[in-house]
């Protein structure tokens, strides 16, 4: 080595500039192999230093920096050691290259030493922070509060409101809104881009300042309303409060707790002024309105800025009138408190409340939702829905109740009783949204009441007076549960019950369906096979066997077919309303027809397509007229008791499921606003009953998977994105009674086409439409969604609130249970015996002290709460 050089892997360095800003280490060249900073050597677990701002920061953030420096840093470098200075005494480029690694090495000492790096090396480029501060407002209360009434005022005034505007970012809606305020009012002489900057964040165009939203309290815990949001600037420049609405073409997406936003509003307020007057207490007075469901469905299908502030002032007057009411009860209740009175019971007290609670809107009930275009349409492909799974379900009742007591009854009764009570109760009932129909229990009971009848008359001919008088003692069972309010004991009914029966029902149509395809295929399939077994061994016996079976493949092939067509097309369009084609309306009304739809197809496909394949058609008795009064022919003490008993049960059946399908349909997630009538349909129910007895017309009662069906066929929904799960949320229903009415007077006009063109329709149709139903109510029930997750992924459970707050065991053991209550009672539907499934109401009514007795002893309360406390 030569004299004046050193060898710098074994030279003790000092900071070339004589201060501590940093110190050149012994270290930094540990040996002949390794001849660079050690920040920059290669190790198999990378060091990371903190940072006083960002944290911890890895020096593999730092690699694409240094890739440079470590290419050209040499592996060994000589410097002369004179006053301590380091120069390079040899070629310049090797000057520039080692200054530049000693820069580098400053670096990553400073990492070390918690110090800040600067503009010159930024390793959190494009990274920023914003505070939210969180606070909960009130709502404001319109009636007391003379500033909010003076700020509303104000703008019905002079409404300033765009429409359908389509933009995608946040700063073209904000510039519109801006500008179209400056031309609305010139006199404000505002400076658009000062305006902006209010409402737009300096560093970042995606965060708004300040905002208000809407918040409501769910078991999911705390659910942001997504759809509208109160935007508030404060700037100089504007000397009052200045107020602009937006409704966006489609949802625009602000981020987590603000997806799917459709209403903006838009406020400019001064800086300096009255806290009345300020910006947060005007945005409060905007998002008390806005946050009403049913305001802003009304908002969008408005055109105009006048139509748009009528709507806002109809708002206003109808809060008002929402605290007076509240007020007067409040009143009461103090009144009530002061001077209590011994409750008395009186029969027929529930009656007459509910007589009073639903006759004020009777009127309303037939006027008051044709109003708009959407309604006309909503109601419209309503009644048809009703209409086609009212008759073609009848028709299909009609040909089991005709095999079941030899034609007594056919399908053309059946229609006439749909008809007739469908008219009597849409015109007369308190809660018009529930569905009365004929199900298959009642199909069942008749075949009791038939295969009874015959130990007083072989022959069948004392059915129609043994049917009349069970039908008569049906209907004085169910107008004394009115009058008695019995119907009060359905408090003890939980969702779970509910859920259970209803799940049964559909279980039931999808049961009856296959009965009917595997009936079809032991008819005209399996014969097929004892005929070639039979000609293959007695050639001689041929023309007999192929007499004495019928062998005909393609009947129960086409009928299978049928089924599965109608049954896709069906859920097909139903499902359509999710797809991404078309607008939300659009795919909201082609789905309102799936079920017409499906229909039309398997009818084209059956009675056209395959029209020379006889798939069979429906019986009808032409010479018996469609009200005939049934004569009583001195019926022994012996039917009279027997017609009780069956009367008796069947009142409990008829009880049992109308009543919950009543409690469904007026769940309060429905938004229904003029209250329930169990006590008066109850006893609405029975009267009807006992005039279809006194005709031998077939039995009704509420049903379902239909008046849930019904009501949400009437309902204006929304999507909403709750905790990343889409969920749905019924906003309005339009509670009609013209599609109920309207829907029987078509049914009673179909007698006309009785049997031609009717029996057009193929009986496989008929079935293929009762799985359509029961498949389209499953995602209304959460023991389906429940009993779903045992087969799912635990990593890919939807957030749902009793996923959240319910260990997954207690979980799959509630629905273990539900299933268990669930099969008992398909046993002893299904079961073969015709005088066990008479049973089958006592079996519903179990349900009620099971859920509140014996599963609180299996599971706690808090996790029942979750679980089945809310629908």
């Amino acid at each position: 080595m030569p004299k004046n050089q050193v060898d710098f892997s074994d030279e003790i360095i000092i900071d070339a500039d004589g201060g501590d800003e940093g110190s050149l280490r012994r270290d930094i060249l540990q040996n002949d192999n390794s001849a660079k900073p050690a920040a920059l050597s290669s190790k198999t677990s990378e060091p990371s230093y903190s940072n006083s701002n960002s944290g911890d920061i890895s020096l593999s953030e730092v690699d694409s920096e240094l890739e440079e420096v470590e290419s050209i840093a040499p592996a060994k470098i000589h410097y002369p050691t004179t006053n301590n200075y380091f120069e390079p005494v040899h070629d310049k480029r090797a000057t520039e290259n080692w200054k530049k690694a000693v820069d580098v090495w400053k670096t990553t000492s400073a990492i070390k030493k918690n110090t800040t790096l600067g503009d010159k090396f930024d390793l959190h480029q494009g990274k920023k922070l914003y505070h939210t501060k969180r606070k909960l407002l009130k709502l404001k209360n319109y009636h007391d509060n003379a500033r909010s009434m003076k700020d509303i005022g104000k703008f019905i005034s002079r409404p300033i409101v765009l429409f359908k505007i389509k933009h995608s970012q946040w700063e073209d809606i904000v510039e519109e809104m801006v500008i179209k305020l400056s031309i609305e009012k010139p006199e404000l002489n505002l400076p658009i881009k000062r305006a902006m900057k209010s409402v737009i964040s300096n560093d970042a165009d995606y965060v708004i300042p300040e905002s208000v939203q809407g918040i409501m309290q769910s078991p999911h815990g705390p659910i942001t309303d997504q759809s509208f949001i109160v935007v508030i600037g404060n700037t100089n420049s504007v000397t009052k409060n200045q107020v602009v609405m937006c409704v966006l073409e489609h949802p625009f997406n602000f981020g987590q707790g603000a997806e799917e936003i459709r209403f903006i509003c838009l406020i400019f307020s001064p800086k300096k002024t009255k806290h009345t007057k300020s910006g947060i207490q005007v945005a409060r007075t905007y998002a008390t309105l806005l946050s009403d469901d049913r305001l802003r469905l009304n908002l969008l299908n408005t055109k105009s800025p006048e139509e748009f502030a009528h709507e806002f002032e109809m708002e206003c007057h109808r809060k008002h009138k929402e605290h007076e009411k509240r007020e007067r009860a409040v009143t009461m209740q103090s009144i009530k408190q002061e001077n209590p009175k011994k409750h008395r019971w009186v029969p027929g007290k529930e009656i007459f409340r509910d007589i009073k609670r639903r006759g004020k809107h009777y009127f309303s009930d037939y006027f008051e939702d044709i109003r708009d275009c959407t309604s006309v349409q909503k109601i419209v492909s309503t009644t048809l829905f009703l209409f086609f799974s009212l008759l073609l379900p009848s028709i299909a009742f009609g040909v089991l109740d005709a095999n079941f007591t030899e034609g007594k009854i056919d399908a053309k009764n059946v229609i006439v009783s749909q008809a007739l009570a469908g008219l009597l109760w849409a015109i007369f009932s308190g809660q018009h949204l529930v569905v009365i129909r004929t199900t298959i229990p009642v199909v069942i009971y008749t075949k009791i009441i038939y295969m009874i009848s015959k130990n007083w008359a072989a022959d069948g001919s004392f059915f129609y007076t043994f049917y009349a008088m069970t039908g008569l003692s049906n209907g004085a069972f169910l107008v004394v549960y009115g009058f008695t309010g019995v119907s009060k004991v359905m408090a003890y009914c939980s969702r779970s019950t509910e859920e259970i029966v209803g799940l049964f029902i559909s279980i039931a149509f999808i049961v009856d369906s296959v009965k009917y395809i595997l009936k079809e295929f032991d008819l005209y399939y399996t014969p097929c096979f004892t005929i070639n077994e039979t000609l293959a061994s007695d050639v001689k016996r041929a023309e007999e066997v192929v007499s004495a079976y019928s062998c005909d493949p393609t009947k129960p092939i086409l009928s299978l077919l049928l089924v599965l067509v109608t049954v896709y097309i069906g859920v097909l369009i139903f499902n359509f309303k999710y797809s991404p084609y078309l607008t939300a309306d659009k795919r909201t009304m082609v789905a309102d027809y799936a079920l017409v739809v499906a229909v039309a197809a398997g009818t084209v496909l059956g009675s056209y397509v395959f029209r020379f394949i006889d798939l069979g058609k429906f019986y009808v008795d032409e010479k018996r007229g469609l009200f005939e009064v049934v004569k009583f022919d001195d019926p022994s003490a012996g039917a009279v008791v027997a017609a009780i008993g069956l009367g008796f049960l069947m009142s409990i059946l008829f009880f049992m499921e109308g009543n919950i399908s009543a409690s469904i349909v007026n769940n309060p997630s429905n938004k229904l606003t003029k209250g329930p009538s169990y006590h008066y349909d109850m006893v609405v129910t029975g009267l009807i009953n006992a005039v279809l007895s006194v005709f031998c017309l077939p039995f009704v009662h509420g049903s379902l998977p239909h008046s849930p069906l019904h009501v949400r066929a009437l309902a204006d929904i929304e999507e909403h994105i709750d905790h990343g799960n889409i969920t749905e949320k019924i906003v309005y229903v339009r509670e009609t009674r013209l599609t109920t009415l309207i829907s029987h007077i078509l049914i009673g006009a179909s007698i006309l086409l009785i049997p031609y063109p009717m029996n057009m329709i193929p009986i496989p149709v008929l079935y293929g439409l009762f799985i359509f139903l029961a498949v389209t109510s499953l995602g209304d029930f959460q023991l389906w969604e429940r009993l779903v997750l045992i087969f799912t992924e635990q990593s890919l459970y939807p957030p749902i609130h009793y996923v959240r707050k319910v260990p997954q065991k207690i979980i799959h053991c509630f629905t273990f249970l539900q299933i268990v209550q669930l099969i008992v009672l398909c046993l002893i539907s299904f079961a073969g015996s015709a005088y066990l499934k008479m049973f089958f109401p006592f079996a519903i009514i179990v349900l009620m002290p099971i859920r509140q007795r014996i599963l609180p002893a299996l599971i706690s309360e808090r996790h029942l709460h979750w679980l089945d406390g809310e629908h």
